[in-house]
């Protein structure tokens, strides 16, 4: 069983239909090990928020949603060890450091992260951080 890193940008996808969503709901099926930085709580309330700003959900629509996350995502990493050195790499990389908590997590665990952040993506090639990144695209089961 291997283990994969999810990121907001997949695990919203869970959550909301958006493009890639279909991809992103077989992800959550696998029987692999799906974990993320305690980090992932906060941004997908921002993100559900946000949507409901937007007119695209309704408040109760995105408390329903944020409340079945941790029966996806049950495994929560803490992220206090994880700052320092995604600080050094979002400052290498000029881009936040949100992603790079998510990045570091991968790394600990000798993992890759999905994610569906193509700018992010683009940002890792020709580093050595990229073998730690799979776009939701190219992602298939095992």
């Amino acid at each position: 069983m291997r283990t994969l890193v999810i990121d907001a940008s997949v695990a919203l996808k869970w959550l909301v239909p958006e493009e890639m969503s279909d991809v992103a709901r077989d992800l959550s099926g696998v029987p692999d090990r799906l974990v993320a930085p305690r980090l992932i709580i906060t941004e997908i309330a921002n993100a559900l928020a946000r949507k409901t700003i937007q007119g695209l959900l309704s408040s109760r629509e995105a408390t329903y949603h944020f409340s079945t996350l941790p029966a996806l995502l049950p495994e929560l990493i803490d992220v206090d060890e994880l700052i320092a050195p995604a600080l050094e790499n979002a400052c290498k990389l000029r881009h936040p450091i949100y992603d790079l908590i998510y990045l570091e997590t991968a790394r600990r665990l000798d993992a890759q992260l999905v994610t569906a952040d193509r700018r992010f993506t683009a940002k890792l090639v020709g580093t050595d951080l990229a073998r730690h990144v799979l776009f939701l695209s190219d992602w298939h089961p095992s």
